[in-house]
């Protein structure tokens, strides 16, 4: 879909996926909540991210926030639509990478430009739904460093996932937990939907090989105390994944990398 014809429909409020119940915020209206900076990377998204970033800050209306969109130079010109569309909103910034690409290193791009005290973590796809971001950051108390939307903790689960994948995430995480201790509290050490507290996060400390960038964090970033908040991981309805063989074995490497920080 060409860029001019996204942002016609942007423009005509069509862009965006059917709208979602967002009673969640209502729920934590009049508490205090965290200032945030929402990190979404992308890679062909152009479908995708507009829907993503309007419900984002739908969800987050009454908090404190920015979102940051970190693209690894999409062909399908990603980060051209987030310009066009958020060029006078201050609230929504756009980097554009052309080099060390890659998900980790998107990741760790957003966090140094993050402000605000609490990173989250969100896919472009919207696998993660964006309305359950302020029942994340609720849980953020003074003594919690990170909070982890998980799909595998009572009342998550995975919708419509063919059974290879299923087989491929249990044992990708039957391989974390086994060789990384500190990931053996969780029950969703590979998630990719969370939320931490900037002064955890050393860029010194933290080497992102693949695109798990919780491992790192969990493995390398001094974490003392993380919840976990059970969320529904969607279906992805528009787009393709953009996860491949060299990323699987860029996890397996990282394993054996953090491994070997801990013996």
């Amino acid at each position: 879909m060409a860029v001019e014809e996204i942002q016609q429909r942007y423009q005509a409020g069509q862009t965006g996926a059917p709208k979602r119940e967002t009673d969640s915020v209502d729920i934590y209206r009049g508490n205090h909540l965290e200032s945030i900076s929402v990190i979404v990377p992308t890679y062909n998204e152009a479908d995708n991210i507009l829907a993503v970033i309007e419900r984002t800050k739908q969800a987050l209306r009454d908090v404190e926030h920015e979102i940051i969109v970190v693209d690894d130079d999409s062909p399908d010109n990603t980060w051209r639509i987030v310009e066009l569309a958020y060029e006078d909103d201050p609230l929504v910034k756009v980097y554009r990478r052309q080099r060390d690409k890659g998900l980790g290193n998107a990741v760790m791009c957003g966090f140094s430009q993050s402000t605000y005290t609490c990173c989250a973590v969100i896919d472009a796809d919207l696998q993660h739904p964006p309305e359950k971001l302020p029942e994340l950051l609720f849980h953020m108390d003074d003594d919690v460093e990170i909070v982890i939307g998980s799909r595998h903790t009572d009342f998550g689960r995975i919708k419509r996932w063919p059974l290879t994948r299923r087989l491929v995430s249990a044992g990708a995480t039957f391989i974390s937990k086994s060789l990384l201790p500190t990931t053996r509290e969780f029950h969703d050490p590979l998630s990719g939907f969370f939320i931490v507290r900037r002064d955890c996060i050393e860029a010194e400390q933290l080497q992102p090989n693949g695109y798990k960038i919780l491992l790192e964090l969990l493995v390398r970033g001094g974490i003392s105390r993380a919840v976990e908040v059970p969320y529904v991981f969607d279906e992805r309805t528009r787009g393709e994944s953009n996860l491949t063989i060299s990323e699987y074995l860029n996890f397996l490497t990282h394993i054996f990398d953090l491994r070997g920080d801990i013996r």
